[in-house]
């Protein structure tokens, strides 16, 4: 499976290459590259976070919706242009204790038993973003960079939530630190249709449960100038505590809409 995923992959990007078009790719998703939201423009998604340019060189986020369960913001920052790589940094901080403390109940919303209790956590994150274009309708993107939190207590270890996408983002909330790294190619296959295919890596420093692989891919429609529909996988590999299969298969779907 991960053979035939990985020619499809192979091919997209050599087809969008050879028969790259002139499309708008950077105005309608420059989400997860190194390229900035344009000066005084904003876009933000069910899922997809609050973006707002500053200037050509900064960049803020937050995620509206989660903020009240889940405070956080971050930024990214332009680095510069070498080689015709673009190079920015992204920092964040959140805390997830509220979040946790909501989901730790019975019925519907619960995740967590409600015997265990969060105390303050700050989740602290850093990482460097290359992007490049490869085509007029075609860009490859690479990430790298690492996650650590500050407690007040160690949560209890049995508390965590073991299913894939949440698991690998929270371990370092437990023990340990993240530390991640991706790529993606992400183009325009029409005028209103986008799409994205990218692997992710996460190692936990700690001795078990410290390895996980993501390979998404998304279809993006483009409905107007500033509506937007996502949808595609997530292929996830990890080893849990107390679940299993290692492999899943998740969908995804967004809605994304912004300034014009």
């Amino acid at each position: 499976m991960i053979r035939k995923l990985i020619v499809c992959f192979t091919l997209v990007c050599c087809a969008n290459i050879l028969q790259a078009q002139d499309a708008p790719l950077l105005k309608k998703w420059s989400y997860n590259t190194a390229y900035q939201m344009p000066a005084g423009k904003w876009e933000s998604g069910i899922f997809q976070p609050f973006r707002y340019g500053i200037s050509d060189k900064l960049e803020v986020r937050t995620n509206v919706l989660m903020l009240p369960f889940f405070p956080g913001a971050g930024v990214k920052i332009a680095l510069g242009t070498k080689n015709n790589f673009v190079i920015a940094s992204e920092h964040s901080l959140s805390s997830p204790t509220p979040f946790l403390n909501f989901i730790s109940r019975k019925g519907i919303g619960g995740m967590i038993s409600p015997e265990y209790d969060f105390s303050f956590i700050l989740s602290v994150a850093n990482s460097i973003l290359v992007s490049r274009q490869i085509a007029p309708s075609a860009i490859l993107s690479a990430n790298a960079g690492f996650t650590f939190a500050l407690r007040g207590s160690k949560p209890d270890p049995q508390s965590t939530i073991d299913m894939p996408l949440f698991y690998p983002r929270m371990a370092h909330y437990y023990e340990g630190a993240s530390v991640k790294a991706g790529a993606a190619v992400k183009g325009s296959m029409c005028k209103k249709w986008f799409y994205e295919e990218g692997l992710q890596v996460f190692i936990i420093t700690r001795a078990e449960n410290n390895f996980f692989f993501e390979n998404n891919g998304t279809i993006m429609w483009a409905l107007g100038k500033s509506l937007r529909i996502k949808g595609g996988y997530v292929l996830a590999y990890g080893k849990y505590p107390y679940i299993t299969p290692k492999w899943q298969m998740w969908p995804t779907l967004d809605l994304v809409f912004g300034s014009r």
